[in-house]
This record gives structure tokens, C-alpha cells and sequence, in this order.
């Protein structure tokens, strides 16, 4: 039952953050985007700090539901 409730907090804290890291989808895609392109091809293109930027916002939105999540589930078991 924690496990379920640990799932069900980090995905509502991904949703409620969604809007500060991400104004809507099409930025949200745009850093996917970023995510996947390869560094060389980034910095060739002249896009290298919008790559750090995007992967960085990603990374922390993303850190944050696991951290929610894990939070939700030590918090039950103890």
C-alpha cells in the first residue's frame, strides 16, 4: 500500500511543478529535444547552453517527484 501511495505523490508533485519548470507542452518538448541531442551536435549548432538549460530543468523537475516519492514512502514504512 506505501508503494502505491509513494507512486501516486511523486506523480502528483511532477503534475502540480509541471507549470513552474514548463510553461506548456511545446517548451516541454523542446527540452526533450534538448535531452536527447548529443553534446557535440549542441555545441556545433551554437544551441550548447540551451541544451544545459533544458537537461538541467528536466533533471530537477524529475528529482523532484523521486524525492517526493521517496520521501512519501520512508515517511510509511517508519
Amino acid at each position: 500500500m506505501e508503494i502505491i501511495l509513494s507512486i501516486a505523490a511523486g506523480l502528483m508533485a511532477l503534475r502540480v511543478s509541471f507549470k513552474y519548470f514548463f510553461q506548456d507542452w511545446e517548451t516541454f518538448s523542446e527540452c526533450i529535444r534538448h535531452w536527447f541531442t548529443p553534446e557535440i551536435i549542441a555545441i556545433f549548432r551554437g544551441e550548447w547552453d540551451h541544451n544545459l538549460w533544458a537537461e538541467l530543468k528536466i533533471f530537477f523537475w524529475l528529482l523532484l517527484g523521486f524525492a517526493s516519492g521517496y520521501g512519501v514512502h520512508q515517511f510509511l514504512i517508519s
